[in-house]
């Protein structure tokens, strides 16, 4: 009897273990980059115009006024900012902080331009 017992629920913890789907971390999806062009979607080509006209002025994120701690009026300020502060989430309003603050979206070729620019590697 003890040992039905155990195959009974050695048997049932087998099928059940394998029958549960495992979930996977689905990679995000990469960005719809069609007629961006790379070699002029730069930080110093496109990248900085949308920034300083947007975000990095007075008041917001430029290095006087640093909201948050965020300056994105130099390039390698404005690289960790993209890599560790959600400035993605933050432009696409997609649950973070939304900015411009208080202010409508940017055009979305601009959204489009920056999502291409950090997912192409971040190019000065």
């Amino acid at each position: 009897m003890k040992k039905l017992s155990f195959l009974l629920v050695t048997s049932l913890l087998f099928t059940l273990y394998f029958s549960c789907s495992k979930d996977k971390a689905s990679a995000p999806m990469a960005p719809d980059c069609s007629g961006v062009n790379d070699s002029v979607n730069t930080y110093s080509d496109t990248i900085s115009y949308i920034l300083n006209n947007y975000c990095a002025y007075a008041g917001c994120h430029d290095a006087a006024t640093a909201q948050k701690g965020v300056i994105l009026s130099e390039y390698s300020t404005t690289v960790e900012a993209f890599k560790n502060n959600n400035a993605i989430c933050s432009i696409t309003h997609e649950g973070c902080l939304a900015m411009p603050y208080q202010m409508p979206q940017l055009d979305s070729n601009y959204i489009k331009y920056l999502v291409c620019w950090a997912s192409n590697g971040y190019p000065q």
